[in-house]
């Protein structure tokens, strides 16, 4: 209800709308619905219901999920925007919102599922760059080893984030790295540093195939 908003509320759908029936001239009435609901909804702004807010907000979710994976070919498509633009108006007549069609919540939970899984490989992607960087630190100066105590904490991470997407492979070889790590820490014979090198060579090889996994995942 908030006056100052309308505006650039109605501009946006109408830009939705515009784009809508550019890209899928099929679902041209339920651009068409889309926007003039908000029109209506920004001229009296005290009569917006609360469902007509969530049918909106539904019909807008649906078209976002939607163009994730925009097929034009897809005769659901038109059959699904046809049956939101009539969603949609019953509602704006005053009607009751009807519940979510079972696609509707396969749909939502196929783009949350993605998102999750975005957010996960962002955070293993960081984990990576940072053991890496640790482990370069210490392969440029042997002596200083608190770096090394940041790799086995971010491997830490990873293999916790990696076990719960289930990549078994991926967990064994991040836990067998953090045991390396923790040897080189453990070791304080200067005899040793030829084979912490050498140790550390392998390692940033198998951060290398964890990294283009986790692209792979992306």
């Amino acid at each position: 209800g908030d006056l100052s908003r309308a505006r650039a509320v109605l501009d946006q759908y109408s830009l939705i709308g515009d784009s809508l029936q550019r890209l899928h001239p099929s679902s041209v009435e339920a651009a068409r619905t889309l926007v003039r609901v908000v029109d209506q909804a920004t001229r009296s702004p005290t009569s917006l219901r609360p469902e007509l807010s969530m049918e909106v907000a539904t019909t807008t979710l649906y078209l976002e999920a939607a163009f994730e994976d925009f097929d034009p070919n897809d005769p659901a498509l038109s059959e699904r925007t046809h049956l939101l633009a009539e969603r949609l108006s019953k509602v704006a007549a005053g009607e009751p919102a009807q519940p979510l069609e079972p696609w509707m919540e396969q749909l939502y939970r196929r783009v949350s599922d993605r998102q999750t899984l975005g957010s996960v490989v962002g955070e293993l992607k960081v984990a990576l760059g940072e053991a890496e960087k640790s482990l370069d630190q210490f392969f440029r100066s042997p002596q200083e080893k608190a770096g090394l105590q940041v790799a086995v904490s971010h491997l830490l991470q990873m293999r916790g984030v990696l076990s719960v997407l289930g990549l078994e492979q991926a967990v064994h070889t991040v836990t067998r790295m953090r045991s390396a790590v923790e040897d080189i820490l453990g070791a304080d014979d200067a005899s040793e540093d030829g084979r912490a090198a050498a140790m550390v060579h392998q390692l940033g090889n198998n951060l290398s195939a964890l990294s283009f996994l986790v692209d792979m995942l992306n």
